[in-house]
């Protein structure tokens, strides 16, 4: 088998695994979400569980691609450690590396993976980027450890690695430290990173159940009920924060400019009107739930490119 074939088999056993493990981490991280948004759903029916079931597989998948988009770039970083190491010791120390031997695949895909996730960083603020960063080094540190210990390499001042048979008993320990060292791997983006919720909303936005900047239409017997509470907030905020929505009531009410924060899943829906920021770029946001059956659609701007 040719390091090709090796490279290949390995990103789908390790994005296999990955996706398995993302999805049933994301189970949790919607209840965070929902915990974020002061929500739960009711009454939900099984067309209902099914779309939710979906949106967490979705970020299963998001999430095991950024996953292996910082394991394909510390790839790099790894096999320029590794060299550094080898030339130190005069000696081969690390000559398996993750991805395989090929020099070509792993700074090409390293590089392009790397690449990503500055512009993945970039593109929310630069911030983010540097948490990315460190998130990056702490797998990186991490990685290097876990590769240590399962290949059991030393750095002894003679310069050999102890090579000794492994029971069978050695083996089983390694693949549960091994186990181990893969859930703390994937959990470092979560907790340094607080990526879980982005990706859920990502999810959420991607099959619907979130959507943001849409006008939604009401039945005009929630209108009292909307104009008292719009009122309540303009009153309470003496025009620091104003409501980026309006309210406009004919046959139907509609209002702009509106997030939808849960919907399609379960008998309510949850959205928010946000205000516009202050002087210090802070938002607030009046936020309303209402039966879905109030809501009488919802209009969506859609831009297409040429």
């Amino acid at each position: 088998m040719n390091d090709k074939t090796k490279l290949i088999q390995f990103t789908k056993e390790m994005f296999k695994f990955t996706s398995a493990l993302s999805t049933l981490i994301g189970f949790f991280i919607v209840f965070f979400y929902c915990i974020e948004i002061h929500y739960f759903p009711v009454g939900i029916t099984t067309g209902d569980a099914l779309l939710f079931v979906w949106a967490v597989i979705s970020f299963g998948l998001i999430y095991a691609v950024f996953i292996y988009f910082i394991y394909t770039a510390n790839s790099v970083y790894f096999y320029i450690g590794s060299i550094r190491i080898n030339k130190f010791y005069k000696k081969t120390i690390i000559d398996k590396l993750p991805c395989g031997n090929n020099k070509f695949f792993i700074l090409t895909f390293g590089i392009i993976a790397q690449i990503f996730l500055w512009i993945i960083g970039w593109r929310v603020d630069f911030f983010s980027l540097i948490l990315i960063t460190v998130v990056q080094c702490i797998m990186l540190i991490l990685h290097f450890i876990g590769y240590c210990a399962y290949y059991d390499v030393k750095f002894p001042k003679k310069n050999k690695i102890n090579e000794s048979t492994d029971s069978k008993d050695s083996k089983a320990n390694k693949n549960f430290y091994l186990i181990i060292f893969v859930l703390i791997y994937i959990s470092i983006p979560l907790i340094f990173g607080h990526v879980g919720i982005g990706f859920i909303k990502i999810s959420f936005n991607l099959i619907g159940i979130r959507q943001n900047n849409v006008v939604i239409y009401i039945d005009k017997q929630y209108q009292t009920i909307l104009q008292s509470r719009i009122s309540d907030y303009t009153k309470s905020e003496k025009n620091h924060y104003l409501l980026m929505g309006k309210l406009n009531c004919s046959e139907v009410c509609n209002i702009d400019n509106v997030n939808i924060l849960f919907t399609d899943i379960g008998t309510k829906i949850l959205f928010e009107i946000p205000s516009h920021p202050d002087k210090d770029g802070n938002i607030k946001a009046l936020q309303f739930e209402l039966p879905a059956s109030a809501i009488k659609g919802i209009e969506r701007k859609i831009i297409y490119v040429k």
